[in-house]
């Protein structure tokens, strides 16, 4: 079963993200893309709805999603902390592992943020 905007955005308010509408629009449907393969691959109902909200989760990192540090509504405040995207992210990389033995997310699944180089010196010989 598809999960919903509405389950979308609620998850990414638990996590402390926030996108625009039209970008979680766009990733749902990719999250939501992976569930005729978790079913042919076996999974049941429980597993599929995890694994689109873990995915869904991932390619919001992945979006540039912000995150909520404080919140304030009519004279209330609150503070919310979850470690670094970072962590964040192979956080639901693991939960997703759990979930989709078939591999059916993996394809959707963005590298961590972060560069990765190398440098090579060398000495030309003439």
């Amino acid at each position: 079963m598809a999960i919903s905007i509405n389950d979308a955005q609620q998850y990414l308010t638990e996590l402390g993200l926030s996108l625009p509408g039209a970008i979680s629009a766009a990733l749902l449907v990719k999250a939501n893309s992976v569930e005729a393969c978790m079913v042919e691959g076996g999974a049941d109902a429980t597993d599929v709805t995890l694994a689109q909200l873990y995915l869904f989760g991932l390619l919001s990192i992945s979006s540039g999603a912000r995150r909520v540090v404080s919140q304030s509504a009519s004279g209330a405040s609150r503070s919310f902390t979850y470690g670094t995207l970072v962590e964040q992210m192979r956080q639901l990389k693991a939960s997703i592992a759990l979930v989709d033995s078939k591999g059916c997310t993996v394809a959707l699944i963005p590298a961590e943020p972060g560069g990765h180089a190398a440098l090579f010196v060398g000495r030309s010989y003439e």
